[in-house]
Order: structure tokens, then C-alpha cells, then sequence
């Protein structure tokens, strides 16, 4: 009988020691996952107007990115640059059909655009402000949406978003889904 009662003993204390143990190993877990930094500062309010960043104007619609030397169409695929920013709505598309309509574009206009990485991408996410997460001024009335790019590393030349919003990028989404895109010079 005291047997049983010493090992009833031990094992509730084992199962205490073994609940503090696992409750200080998660508690760092759950605690990273928190947003102690959330941003809530609209792009258009946080980066001053006419402030290019690190792009410059080219002409026809373009801004160079100073930092990578990439050349952006400013606007969606689908829209047309206008000084008083993007004009009309962006053409959403399949995956399947994203490299035929560049592939026209390119010839069409004499100079290869493609799709930019998921790296380019996230490079030029502003990353003090959102809705969308792009300099206003360098991508005036861009659209808050998963935004197709190709997949880099692992995924290289699969199908990658980034969403607008705040940056936040995934492979993982249905090609088959309709989205709009923007174009970089080819090199």
C-alpha cells in the first residue's frame, strides 16, 4: 500500500516538473509570435509626397531602382502611367497565361519585361508602412492584392505572390487564381 502511495506521489511530481518543463519551452514560442510591432501607418501618409525613395523617374512610365538598378513599370500590368498616377484596373490573370501576355508586351514594345522575383519584390515592400506597401509616389494607386512573382531558391521559377498589403510573400496559392503583376525590364 505505501508503495503505491510513494509512486502516486512521484508521478504527480513528475507530471508538475514535466508540465513547468514544457510550459517554459513554449512560452518563448507563443511569445514569438505576438506582434508587439504592429504597423498600422498607411504608406500614403507615412512616406512624404513627390519622395521617390530609392527609385528614379525614368520616362514612360518607368522608376529605376537606384539600389538594384532594376527598371519597373510603374504600374500594374494592364494599367497605363498617366502623370496623375495609374490609369484604369490591372488585368488579372492565371499563371498559365502571365508569360504569353509578357511575351507580347516584350515584343511589342521593342525591350523584354518579365515578372520580378519574389526577392525584388519584397526588396521594394516599404517596410514602416502598409495598404499598400509600396512608395505612393514611385507606384502611385497601386492595388492592395497577391501580386504574382516567380519563386527563387527552392521554388525558382514557380509561382509566388506577394501580397501588397504588407509585403508578405507565398507559394502556396492556386495558380488557376486570376491576379494582377507587375513587370521588370528583362536584363
Amino acid at each position: 500500500m505505501l508503495a503505491n502511495d510513494l509512486c502516486g506521489i512521484f508521478l504527480a511530481k513528475l507530471g508538475n516538473r514535466l508540465r513547468q518543463y514544457l510550459l517554459i519551452l513554449l512560452a518563448p514560442l507563443v511569445l514569438v509570435g505576438c506582434d508587439f510591432e504592429r504597423i498600422d501607418t498607411l504608406c500614403s501618409e507615412y512616406i512624404a509626397a513627390g519622395d521617390m525613395g530609392r527609385f528614379t523617374e525614368q520616362a514612360n512610365g518607368i522608376a529605376m531602382d537606384t539600389t538594384s538598378g532594376l527598371e519597373w513599370y510603374r504600374c500594374a500590368f494592364g494599367q497605363r502611367f498617366t502623370p496623375q498616377g495609374c490609369a484604369g484596373v490591372p488585368t488579372r490573370l492565371a499563371w498559365s497565361a502571365v508569360e504569353g501576355y509578357l511575351s507580347e508586351i516584350s515584343t511589342k514594345a521593342g525591350q523584354a519585361w518579365r515578372l520580378p522575383t519574389e526577392g525584388e519584390l519584397e526588396a521594394i515592400t516599404e517596410t514602416e508602412c502598409l495598404s499598400p506597401a509600396l512608395n505612393p509616389n514611385a507606384f502611385p494607386n497601386a492595388t492592395v492584392d497577391n501580386h504574382w512573382v516567380t519563386g527563387e531558391g527552392l521554388r525558382k521559377g514557380k509561382p509566388c505572390v506577394v501580397y501588397t498589403y504588407n509585403g508578405a510573400r507565398s507559394c502556396r496559392l492556386p495558380v488557376d487564381g486570376n491576379r494582377p503583376f507587375f513587370m521588370v525590364k528583362a536584363r
